[in-house]
């Protein structure tokens, strides 16, 4: 048991720092890998989600900015918010993002997330609970209710990516 959330909690680890590494950089993710990066409506989202077979969530709509979708091999998705006019890949790296992770199990990796020295776990009123770490507080986590993809939000301000993890404004496009 000890050994499988060791896994998981290392593939998380593996998949976050990839992502972190190569977000808004331009390079690509590797041989054979093709990553999808693009401007998108809220209206495209659920269609993105019927597409990867999860659900896809994002912050709602923000005035002043547009939607990037960004699909991975690995049915990944995140969703950032850019000034509006932006070009997909362009604007600031540190933008709103909300990621949306199909795990095998998200729950037990979030749980092996709340165990490491740093993490801090809270309860939203609606019953959410959301990880996060004070080693890196700009992102905050929670599973999705059916268990089927770990979430995260990440931005610049550490109170805006925990409020809004803990908010019902993080939801699956519908």
């Amino acid at each position: 048991m000890a050994l499988r959330i060791a896994v998981f909690t290392v593939a998380g680890v593996v998949a976050l720092v990839a992502w972190l590494t190569t977000r808004g950089s331009g390079e690509p993710a590797g041989i054979g890998e093709t990553i999808e990066t693009r401007i998108v409506s809220a209206a495209e989202l659920p269609n993105i989600a019927a597409l990867t077979g999860h659900p896809v969530y994002w912050a709602g709509p923000i005035a002043g900015t547009e939607l990037e979708a960004t699909e991975r091999p690995d049915g990944s998705v995140q969703v950032r918010y850019l000034e509006a006019g932006a070009e997909a890949g362009e604007g600031e790296d540190e933008a709103l993002t909300v990621g949306s992770y199909p795990l095998p199990d998200p729950a037990r990796a979030l749980a092996a997330f709340a165990e490491r020295p740093g993490s801090e776990t809270r309860r939203a009123p609606g019953g959410r609970e959301v990880v996060f770490s004070r080693q890196k507080p700009t992102s905050a986590y929670f599973v999705s209710p059916g268990n089927g993809v770990q979430v995260e939000v990440y931005d610049p301000s550490p109170r805006r990516a925990l409020a809004l993890a803990l908010s019902s404004k993080v939801r699956p496009a519908r």
